[in-house]
C-alpha cells in the first residue's frame, strides 16, 4: 500500500514538472514584435494568396526573400519567432486573430471600390 501512495505522490510531481516545463519557453535575442510579427504574417497571406498569378514583384524575387528584405529579417529570425509565439497560445491567437481582422477589412474595401 505504501509503494501506490508514493507512486501516485511522484506522479503529480512528474506532471507538474512536464507542465511547468512544457509551458517555459526562451526568448530568441532576436524576436520580432508582436506587431511586426502580424504584418509579416499577414504579408504572407497575401503573397501566398496571390500564387496563382503572375506579378512581377521588384525584379521576381521570391516571395520569402521579399518579406525578408521588406521586414529586415532572416528566415530564423522568423522560424524562432513564430517557434516562440506558438508556445505561447494567447499571443499567437492574438496576433492571428489581428492578421484576419485586416484581411476582413482589405475585402470589405475591396468590395466598397465596385
Amino acid at each position: 500500500m505504501g509503494k501506490k501512495i508514493k507512486f501516485q505522490k511522484m506522479k503529480k510531481y512528474l506532471i507538474f514538472f512536464i507542465l511547468v516545463t512544457g509551458c517555459y519557453s526562451d526568448i530568441p535575442d532576436n524576436l520580432i514584435s508582436e506587431k511586426k510579427m502580424e504584418s509579416i504574417i499577414f504579408d504572407i497571406m497575401i503573397l501566398n494568396a496571390s500564387s496563382g498569378y503572375d506579378l512581377k514583384i521588384d525584379n521576381n524575387l521570391l516571395s520569402d526573400e521579399l518579406i525578408f528584405k521588406k521586414y529586415d529579417i532572416d528566415s530564423l529570425q522568423l522560424y524562432e519567432s513564430e517557434l516562440y509565439y506558438s508556445r505561447n497560445p494567447k499571443i499567437h491567437f492574438d496576433i492571428y486573430s489581428n492578421v484576419k481582422k485586416r484581411i476582413t477589412r482589405s475585402i470589405d474595401s475591396l468590395k466598397n471600390i465596385k
